[in-house]
Formats: C-alpha cells, structure tokens, sequence
C-alpha cells in the first residue's frame, strides 16, 4: 500500500476549500509523521468556528497554551507538528 503525504498541501487546501476534496480524511486528525528528519504527530482539525485551537494530554499536563495550532486556512484548518510524540498518545483539542 502507498504511503500518503499527511501533511496538507497548497492543492489540498485549495481543493477543500471548493469542497471536492473527498479524500480530506486522510489529511485530518492526527498522523504519524516525520518533518526535517524528526519523527512525531502531524495534528490537523476543521474547526470553522473557533477562534482558537490546542493539542493537549498527557505529554503537556492537559496545558492548552503550550501547543496551540495554527489556522492555515481562512474556512478554518488548523494544524501543528508536535515532535517526539508517537502513535497511540492520548489526546485532546481544546477549542474555544
């Protein structure tokens, strides 16, 4: 089976944004991933209506201002990489 990019590109913002991008749930959620040869979770959330988003659990003490996502998208995508983290990490977003 052929590995997916999780992180999402400037097509698959653009394609989300018109509403056809059907495969979307390959890029949302939280992915193995690895970035400058850095292994961790890649995050990635629709949240239209939030002013802000944050990965919690155990590995920040469920501390929502130590990793805030960033909103990539003006219909509401957030996304953050957290390093060192690995599959089967409890987690939760914070929204507000």
């Amino acid at each position: 089976m052929e590995r997916t990019e999780v992180f999402l590109t400037e097509a698959d913002r653009y394609v989300f944004g018109k509403g056809t991008h059907y495969e979307i749930y390959e890029k949302l959620g939280a992915h193995e991933a690895e970035r400058d040869g850095i292994r961790g979770i890649y995050f990635a959330v629709w949240a239209p209506a939030a002013q802000c988003v944050q990965v919690v659990g155990d590995f920040n003490n469920w501390d929502g201002r130590i990793y805030q996502m960033e909103r990539i998208t003006e219909n509401g995508i957030y996304e953050l990489f957290i390093p060192g983290l690995c599959a089967g990490t409890e987690y939760m977003y914070e929204m507000k």
